[in-house]
């Protein structure tokens, strides 16, 4: 069974797909759309978002979706807890991840010329450095308006890391009496929680508010293991 995930290497959403693979132990290769290759990612699928996951001849486009097409064919090392309760708490985290946490992450990568620089290196990776230069102001453009549009884009820096650090704080919370979000096991809440916060660290420096939280940082390196 070959398995090829389509991604952009530094969206959050292609990472919760690498660790939904991963958790499940299931072997897979990746297609990057870096540069100007994004261009064919509407070949792969209408709304020309990604990830894409082909599955033995089989594509299945958005992460969620993704998580439950592979935990319907591989039920070991379960996504999803089988109590009602839980479960419904790690769709809750899943969805809070992908619908609210995402927005920080896209802020902090187009309002910090650090992170945007960061961040344009894994743009355009193995493509040509004119690429770069057409490409990043188009990208900071299109998600400062959408960052307008959600709301996040319209508070101040400062406003911003006040409620990002708000989160952070819920978290520890809830990790000080607990090594996973929902339960004891790693279920999709744990993973499209780390996805997010693991971009945020890898290209902004507020990875050192979240490092500062330490049942958070615990958390995320045993997520990482």
């Amino acid at each position: 069974m070959e398995i090829v995930l389509h991604q952009w290497e530094i969206s959050p959403y292609c990472g919760k797909v690498r660790r939904i693979l991963r958790h499940k132990r299931l072997a897979f290769q990746t297609c990057d759309y870096n540069g100007l290759r994004a261009l064919r990612v509407r070949r792969l699928t209408p709304p020309g978002k990604l990830p894409v996951l082909d599955y033995g001849g089989t594509r299945i486009a958005d992460s969620s979706r993704i998580a439950a097409f592979i935990e319907q064919r591989h039920p070991d090392h379960p996504l999803f807890p089988a109590e009602p309760a839980q479960r419904a708490t790690a769709l809750m985290w899943e969805d809070w991840a992908d619908e609210s946490l995402f927005w920080f992450e896209v802020y902090f990568r187009v309002h910090d010329a650090a992170a945007l620089k960061a961040s344009a290196a894994s743009i355009c990776a193995g493509r040509p450095p004119w690429e770069r230069y057409l490409i990043v102001p188009l990208l900071r453009l299109d998600y400062r308006a959408r960052l307008r549009a959600q709301g996040l884009g319209r508070l101040t820096e400062a406003e911003v890391d006040r409620l990002f650090a708000q989160h952070l704080d819920s978290l520890d919370a809830l990790l000080e009496h607990s090594p996973r979000l929902v339960g004891e096991h790693t279920t999709i809440a744990d993973i499209a929680v780390a996805a997010m916060l693991d971009e945020i660290i890898r290209t902004s420096h507020r990875r050192a508010v979240i490092h500062a939280r330490p049942h958070l940082c615990n958390w995320l390196t045993a997520m990482s293991a």
